[in-house]
């Protein structure tokens, strides 16, 4: 059975619940965690769903003072295990890049749902959630690795837009993990590795 995504997972780590516990903080599972009848997310919502290798993740973000702005920085809190690694004890270094991918994802997501929203206000459109298969493709992703990622462990992962432009979206990201020096220490911030990535909105079809 695969294991809940669950904000009680990261509660428990000092550094993590004082980022959750700040005021006007959203905090949410992502959509993407969620198996789909049509299959889509299927890497993240079933394959990297068990104990050994991401056992829980959650998304958080600033709640803007105007409910129709865009969410310009989000991120994500993942409860990594060590069924992925590419050296002892070291993440393998394509997954590192599948959740800075995948950050990226969350953001642009966080965003599409809002959207959606507004325009089902407005009666502009109908349903909790957007059309599946609505967004954007991953066009270009430059990733730079800096630190090794350590597992198991707990990993943050902020991704901000750089620009937006029509159809396209340049998104960065970064991994973080912290490295203690007590059960209560909030410990040492380390960026283990960067990501600088254009996504593209299809065109709509002319069908």
């Amino acid at each position: 059975m695969a294991p809940e995504d669950s904000k009680a997972a990261f509660l428990r780590i000092p550094w993590a619940a004082a980022l959750l516990n700040r005021p006007n903080v959203v905090c949410r599972v992502p959509g993407s965690r969620q198996p789909k009848q049509s299959l889509e997310d299927s890497l993240f919502a079933e394959i990297l769903k068990t104990p050994r290798t991401i056992s829980s993740c959650v998304a958080f973000y600033a709640k803007p003072s105007d409910t129709d702005a865009n969410i310009a920085e989000v991120s994500t809190l993942i409860a990594m295990g060590d069924g992925m690694n590419g050296h002892p004890n070291i993440l393998h270094g394509g997954i590192v890049a599948s959740i800075l991918d995948e950050a990226m994802g969350i953001l642009q997501s966080v965003n599409h749902e809002r959207d959606h929203m507004t325009k089902v206000g407005k009666g502009l459109a109908q349903g909790e959630l957007p059309p599946q298969g609505f967004g954007s493709f991953t066009a270009n992703l430059e990733i730079k690795y800096l630190k090794p990622v350590h597992t198991p462990d707990s990993l943050l992962v902020t991704a901000r837009y750089s620009k937006r432009e029509g159809r396209k979206e340049w998104i960065h990201a970064k991994i973080k993990q912290h490295v203690s020096h007590g059960e209560d220490d909030y410990g040492e911030e380390i960026v283990c590795a960067t990501g600088d990535a254009l996504f593209v909105e299809p065109r709509a079809s002319k069908l």
